[in-house]
């Protein structure tokens, strides 16, 4: 627990955290492009400055070259929904249009996959996590399937998305490359959030829901033959 939530009642944390993830996520995307050296980026921007910045190292082709991800954050929603995040130092405050962050060193199965679930944790938002790993496939669908789904998602519930007759559409509509992709996509969040310790059944629910629809969509393709 951070320190500086110790005897508030966790429903109230959880709530008032949930009302500001959007602002917050719009500060860690700002601060994402100050670290990456976007010039156009000013600090006072930036209305809810990031405590910490995770360092993720990446390994590419050759054994001994590896780049570095840097994902700013807040200690406040890592400590609330990462059980298996070890407790952060102590911040730095910003004082200057030059700030610096305590760098955290981070270590998970997929760095390169981080954001998506990074930007879940701060807005709890499902149907756009949902939307994020299915649109390139649903885009090669009907356009008045498109246009419903635009309707739905936004309000639909867990529950609701079998009934959306997915993967017979992405089947019939969607390359095979780009169904296992994403399906690829979905099992590395999946690893990432399970290596964070994050306790959600909303996001557990969800990522199950997508991985059985584009393993159902692939074996359609297989099945009756769509192409590749």
């Amino acid at each position: 627990m951070h320190d500086e939530l110790e005897g508030i009642p966790a429903p109230f944390i959880v709530d008032t955290l949930r009302q500001l993830g959007s602002e917050l996520w719009e500060s860690i995307r700002l601060s994402k492009r100050l670290l990456d050296g976007d010039s156009t980026i000013e600090l006072s921007s930036i209305i809810l400055p990031p405590s910490h910045v995770f360092a993720l190292s990446i390994q590419e082709n050759l054994p001994n070259d590896s780049s570095m991800i840097l994902w700013p954050i807040h200690d406040i929603i890592i400590a609330s929904h990462c059980s298996r995040v070890s407790s952060l130092p102590s911040s730095s405050i910003i004082t200057s249009n030059s700030p610096t962050f305590n760098a955290v060193p981070l270590s998970v199965p997929y760095p390169s996959s981080l954001r998506l679930i990074l930007r879940y944790v701060y807005t709890q938002d499902t149907a756009s996590l949902f939307h994020s790993l299915l649109a390139p496939c649903i885009k090669h669908s009907p356009k008045h399937f498109r246009r419903h789904l635009s309707r739905v998602i936004p309000r639909i519930s867990i529950v609701k998305f079998p009934n959306l007759k997915l993967p017979t559409i992405l089947a019939k509509h969607c390359p095979t490359s780009i169904l296992s992709s994403r399906l690829q996509l979905v099992r590395r969040l999946w690893e990432n959030a399970m290596a964070l310790g994050i306790e959600d059944a909303q996001l557990w629910e969800m990522l199950k829901m997508a991985s059985n629809i584009l393993v159902h969509a692939l074996q359609i393709r297989r099945y009756i033959g769509y192409g590749i």
